[in-house]
């Protein structure tokens, strides 16, 4: 990476240089704001107590410039004296992505863009694995998919990368359109589209029109990847694209499909298919659903260049994320899997599916919490979800239910009016007054499968009997 003059991050950053030689270069690595150790930018977001310590700091890292926020009030001969130029920015959030815009440009590789309401960090890992078995490949940290989150997994490539896969969320309009302004993505990829956001955005038409944005920056010279099975991806404005369209599904309609699907104990095998192609894969992890992640990993693949047998390679290789359906095998014989990081009606109800039938092949315990945020403002549409999903579990044989949260006595509500035996689900209304009757679920042989938003924190169950730390 070539440096930056300083006269150059100014006019990124729509900043002023308030001290330091504007023609001067220094190296453009840039740390991200507030956290981690300082680079050569680095934002001084923070209240400014003792301005001599903060000095004394960015010069022991070789800070050689430090943005702030107009009104910061710094001492520039100091800080001249000390070698770290200053530039003065309105937003330090805009400058920073600012800054991510430029560095991602200087890098020509293909870069992957994972979209959705739901399975965005399974298949960005997913894409990352096949893609990483021939070169390497930045993958986004875990679910950092805000802008600013985006921003700093772009800030991390390196020129020994051949490829990206960076994953962006959106919590309002105008927030995809943010993130791909950054990345400029040559793939993009759509999971799927849930009314996840229904209730900030009203309308499952208001959360297509800002997944949308994506296609204001996708190359025309590169390729759209949709779930054909999913009716509302279906409706996803992809007659404004001039790229290639590849639809994956499970029927030969589609471009890329999938059949012969069938559970392994905890993993699924499948057989892919193309008009041309046709190979088995194995994923280490459960659900019909993750079988369309993968199928969007094969379908990048290929639009790379990598054969199936690197594929399904790559797919093997695929390890669960934490709070992801990850398997804890236990020494007193039980099984847990842990599905307790993030959730939505939606995607509840496409893994409440798969343990229907796997509570008829073994013995199935789960811990189910909130769907949605413990907020008066949506009760009636919360306790509506709740309930429906409540009914739906009534349909499998489950050794026990154990729901907690604010709306989750609606699941109890809803599965013991569907004839679910009364005396098979338990209610608490919060995660500590649940955790006896958790561990009594740990039997030999039971799975117990842990379901909910980060509005329930179920991962406490877990680290209380030191599952995870």
């Amino acid at each position: 990476m070539r440096d930056i003059s300083l006269r150059r991050v100014a006019k990124l950053t729509h900043g002023q240089l308030v001290c330091g030689h504007r023609k001067k270069h220094i190296p453009l690595a840039v740390s991200k704001i507030g956290r981690g150790s300082p680079a050569s930018i680095t934002f001084l977001s923070k209240p400014i107590v003792n301005e001599l310590n903060w000095l004394n700091l960015f010069s022991n890292h070789g800070v050689n410039c430090v943005m702030i926020k107009a009104g910061t009030r710094l001492d520039p001969d100091k800080w001249s004296r000390a070698g770290i130029s200053i530039i003065e920015v309105p937003s330090l959030n805009r400058a920073y992505r600012e800054l991510a815009t430029f560095y991602r440009a200087q890098f020509h590789i293909p870069l992957v863009q994972v979209i959705g309401s739901s399975g965005k960090t399974t298949t960005k890992e997913m894409i990352g694995s096949v893609l990483n078995e021939n070169f390497p490949t930045l993958t986004s940290v875990q679910n950092m998919n805000s802008p600013n989150g985006v921003a700093n997994c772009l800030f991390n490539l390196n020129n020994t990368h051949r490829a990206a896969v960076v994953e962006t969320g959106m919590k309002a309009a105008g927030i995809i359109r943010i993130s791909s302004r950054m990345t400029r993505p040559d793939i993009g990829v759509i999971t799927s589209i849930h009314s996840a956001h229904l209730t900030r955005l009203g309308s499952i038409a208001n959360i297509i029109d800002a997944k949308s944005e994506i296609l204001e920056y996708l190359s025309p010279q590169g390729c759209l990847i949709i779930n054909w099975d999913d009716p509302n991806c279906r409706r996803f404005p992809y007659q404004k694209y001039p790229g290639k369209l590849l639809r994956l599904g499970f029927s030969e309609q589609c471009d890329l499909w999938a059949s012969n699907i069938r559970r392994h104990k905890f993993s699924t095998d499948f057989t892919a298919h193309t008009r041309k192609l046709r190979f088995n894969c194995r994923i280490n992890i459960l659900g019909r659903y993750n079988v369309s992640n993968a199928l969007a990993a094969i379908a990048v693949g290929i639009k790379l260049g990598l054969t199936p047998d690197v594929i399904s390679q790559g797919l093997e290789n695929f390890q669960a994320v934490g709070g992801r359906l990850k398997v804890y095998y236990q020494n007193d014989g039980s099984i847990i899997i842990d599905d307790h990081f993030n959730a939505n009606p939606d995607s509840t109800r496409l893994l409440v599916d798969e343990l229907i039938i796997m509570a008829r092949e073994q013995p199935v315990a789960l811990v189910i919490g909130d769907m949605e945020r413990p907020s008066p403002d949506i009760e009636s549409y919360a306790r509506r979800v709740h309930f429906k999903i409540g009914r739906q579990l009534a349909q499998g044989e489950f050794e026990h239910i154990l729901a907690i949260g604010r709306w989750a006595w609606e699941y109890v509500r809803g599965a013991v009016q569907a004839g679910f035996p009364p005396d098979k689900i338990s209610y608490f209304k919060t995660v500590q007054a649940a955790e006896n009757s958790f561990v009594n679920l740990l039997n030999p042989g039971t799975t117990v499968v842990l379901k909910a938003s980060p509005y329930t924190p179920l991962k406490d169950l877990l680290i209380e009997n030191d599952i995870i730390s």
